[in-house]
């Protein structure tokens, strides 16, 4: 019966969601409690602290309840935010003075309203403006001062590869006012790690009456999100300008929210003011209150409902830590089926500007500042929690983990899922004896993934348990045969995904089985590139050599025959060019004989790994204008349904008038009827390769170079760009004529003529006097010239 048990429960094909959370904190301690596993104060070298004069340039926090900004990718990094400002590089396991403005930034008073991180720089939005702190040389910089009050930055984050798909996801950053209707609000967006910024024109939201609260970029949503608020109604509205819009739903909005997303991509959004705290698990579509647990029975449907205010919170993956005015503790998870905290608290926190911050799963800091009454420096009390421990303490009934062991291939790693590619991933399920958990695949981007999985016993044991394999397959959606064409609106634009296997029903008792998440690159391989085949190539035939091609070999175009403006045209003022042909790109020249059609044979290569021969549509263009080549096909010869393109109408409407400027994102098949561009002239030539047209490229009578550069055109075979250069030498064709061929021709008519007309005329005038007067003559200049050959001619004896 556990076989195939997912298809028993109707998972053939699961639902896909989206998920983000946030990764602020706060919590305080600084009375020896049971709710520290250990506890301690952090006193170091402060007699090597330089003391500054004056406090004015010190930067304060704009709100009075601090919180901890940790790093998304590197833990000990955190940047504690409160009434004093703190930057530590260990986990707080030193003393640290607090952090300065310069005073050459000229900030009287630098109150911080956001930060993130963004390579070795803060990016702190100081009174209105953005500024950079390099925390490795202790640098500051002006970034950005416009005079619009830019209250917030924020940035999403890639920690899983070094491959530019994950790594230029922080580059994108985002600066904007709050509290302002969209056609006031001013945002500025930069894709340079936040060094340089422009703005961002959202004139279109000018008619929508709210406010906004916040402006981010999901990159699994592949979409800016804007927070609007309706009176006492929050609602998120997706866009990609100037795009059409489409809207989340709404949900209760008491005052302004602080929003964090936990790194990772899953789409988990935390929002938290002192009177409330709310979770999406899809970047804001659907957004709603924790509810309130105590041994394990529901008690409050939202903290507010409890009469405490919020004093701090953090979160870490799937976890979340609140702490109250009144220093009471809660813990909870954080998942698409079940979110809900925990009072765990068996006893009152003392509150003294404490924040919090996840150091592992199930492993809390709490972190208060002890000001030194003679050096600058500030001593740091630590209160490390186990929450596992704290949980077995605090009896709130918790049932035992239904699963012993969950893991996926996937966990904390990239995979790239390239247009029409199947990724085959798998996860491990361990259940405790006589339990059946259920697993869940959760996708942050249902509208670009398709998914299908299939369960199974492995056949092998763990600790005596049965283990259980899921086996994955990923494709997208538009490709998957389960979604209609219209679901997606562009399949040519890249995006990002996450993909999470949990438990339904999780629960507390799981804390050390944390769900594996792992994330999808829908997108551009680039390790993936096309070349040349070139099996028969001018120096196999011993025509060229390696060494003469690499001694800066020249050869000539003549006149005539090429364009550098790439119009086909015969230039009169153009002279015989010289070109140096480069070796080290092209290598030697294939051979190409110039009165067979010919095209070239495309290989995709992964790496050093032979994927495929590519057989979808390509154009070429001679890199140096070379037009002695046509095309074996016209448009109606294609069997185009529609006016196909070409270079010439290619370039006309490009601002790149030159061999690249015919891509994947402009083309255009003529084989779908398109009564925009009706089929008009079908006699022009079909200047495509490759796809459901056997055209080939035929050369004029000319031996010599050609180089070209060749694009892959399909835009449902890669989102990478494939192009490539290669050299072919052109020969078989006979020497060029001295005399153009119609002179030529009427001169060999004449010769046999006149032959014919000396045939006719001898034989009469050898019957004539004057006939025979004139072979005389003829004879008598002819003798001389025979005695002499023979004088010339050996005797044999």
């Amino acid at each position: 019966m556990r076989l195939n048990r997912l298809q028993f429960w109707g998972f053939n094909w699961l639902p896909v969601f989206v998920l983000l959370v946030p990764a602020p904190c706060k919590s305080a301690s600084n009375k020896s409690s049971i709710f520290c596993t250990r506890e301690y104060t952090v006193r170091t070298g402060k007699i090597h602290y330089v003391e500054i004069g004056g406090h004015e340039n010190l930067l304060y926090y704009a709100y009075d309840k601090p919180i901890i900004l940790v790093h998304p990718c590197h833990s000990h990094i955190a940047l504690f935010l409160g009434k004093t400002v703190f930057l530590t590089t260990n986990y707080f396991e030193s003393s640290l003075k607090p952090l300065f403005a310069p005073r050459s930034l000229q900030i009287a008073v630098p109150v911080v309203t956001s930060a993130i991180f963004s390579s070795s720089y803060l990016l702190l939005a100081i009174n209105g403006n953005i500024y950079s702190f390099d925390y490795e040389d202790g640098t500051w910089h002006k970034i950005l001062e416009t005079g619009e009050k830019l209250e917030r930055v924020f940035a999403e984050y890639c920690c899983y590869s070094d491959d530019f798909s994950c790594i230029s996801v922080s580059f994108m950053v985002l600066a904007y006012s709050i509290g302002l209707p969209p056609g006031n609000t001013a945002v500025y967006i930069s894709r340079s790690l936040g060094l340089h910024f422009d703005r961002l024109n959202i004139t279109q939201m000018g008619h929508i009456q709210a406010t906004v609260e916040g402006f981010f970029y999901f990159h699994s949503m592949s979409k800016y999100a804007v927070l609007l608020k309706f009176g006492k109604v929050g609602r998120f509205l997706y866009t990609n300008f100037p795009e059409e819009e489409s809207l989340g739903l709404p949900f209760f909005m008491d005052g302004s929210y602080r929003i964090t997303n936990l790194p990772g991509l899953k789409g988990f959004l935390i929002f938290w003011n002192e009177n409330n705290i709310q979770f999406s698990h899809n970047s804001g579509q659907l957004v709603g209150p924790i509810i309130v647990k105590k041994n394990m029975q529901f008690l409050y449907p939202s903290i507010s409902q409890m009469g405490m205010k919020i004093y701090t919170i953090a979160s870490y993956d799937n976890e979340l830590a609140i702490l109250t005015e009144n220093g009471r503790f809660f813990y909870g998870t954080l998942g698409l089926l079940s979110t809900s905290i925990f009072e765990v608290t068996p006893e009152d926190i003392d509150i003294n500007n404490t924040a919090l911050m996840f150091i592992g799963v199930g492993f809390i800091f709490v972190v208060t500042p002890i000001k030194d009454p003679v050096f600058q420096a500030y001593d740091f009390h630590i209160c490390i929690i186990n929450i596992q421990k704290l949980l077995q303490q605090s009896e709130i009934g918790l049932k035992t983990c239904k699963a012993e062991l969950l893991q996926g291939n996937f966990d904390k790693t990239m995979h790239i899922l390239d247009m029409s590619d199947t990724l085959h991933l798998y996860g491990v399920m361990v259940p405790q004896p006589t339990q059946n958990p259920i697993p869940i695949i959760t996708i942050s981007n249902p509208h670009s993934l398709g998914l299908k999985l299939k369960m199974y016993e492995d056949g092998y044991t763990y600790d005596g348990n049965i283990k259980f394999k899921i086996n994955i397959t990923l494709m997208q959606q538009y490709l998957s045969g389960k979604a209609h064409d219209s679901f997606i609106s562009n399949i040519k634009v890249p995006s990002l995904s996450t993909i999470t296997l949990d438990l339904i029903d999780r629960g507390l008792s799981c804390i050390d089985l944390q769900p594996p998440t792992g994330l999808i690159s829908i997108g551009c391989n680039w390790a993936k590139k096309i070349i040349i085949r070139n099996t028969l190539n001018a120096c196999t035939k011993d025509i060229l050599t390696p060494v003469e091609l690499q001694k800066n070999y020249t050869y000539i175009l003549e006149k005539g025959t090429y364009d550098p403006s790439f119009n086909s045209r015969l230039r009169l003022d153009l002279q015989d060019q010289a070109v140096i042909y480069d070796y080290e790109e092209l290598g030697c020249p294939q051979l190409v004989y110039f009165n067979n059609p010919w095209k070239p044979v495309i290989e995709l290569w992964e790496g050093s790994r032979f994927v495929e021969v590519v057989t979808t549509e390509f154009v070429l263009m001679e890199k140096n204008g070379m037009h002695t080549y046509n095309y074996s096909k016209n448009v109606g010869g294609a069997n185009c349904k529609s006016q196909a393109q070409n270079w010439t109408s290619v370039m006309a409407a490009s601002t790149t008038k030159n061999y690249l400027a015919w891509t994947r994102e402009i083309y255009v098949t003529c084989h779908e009827l398109n009564h925009s561009i009706p089929l008009l002239w079908p006699d022009l030539e079909y200047q495509i390769l490759g796809g459901r047209t056997d055209n080939s490229i035929i050369f004029q009578e000319r031996n010599g170079f050609y180089i070209f550069h060749l694009t892959i055109v399909d835009p449902f075979y890669s989102y990478c760009d494939l192009t490539t250069s290669f050299a072919i030498y052109v020969y078989g064709a006979f020497p060029q004529r001295l005399l153009p061929d119609y002179p030529l021709a009427l001169l060999v008519m004449l010769s046999m003529l006149f032959i014919l007309w000396l045939g006719y005329v001898i034989p009469k005038l050898s019957s004539t006097e004057k006939g025979r007067v004139i072979i005389g003559f003829f004879q008598e200049l002819w003798n001389p010239f025979m005695k002499r050959e023979k004088r010339k001619r050996p005797s044999h004896r």
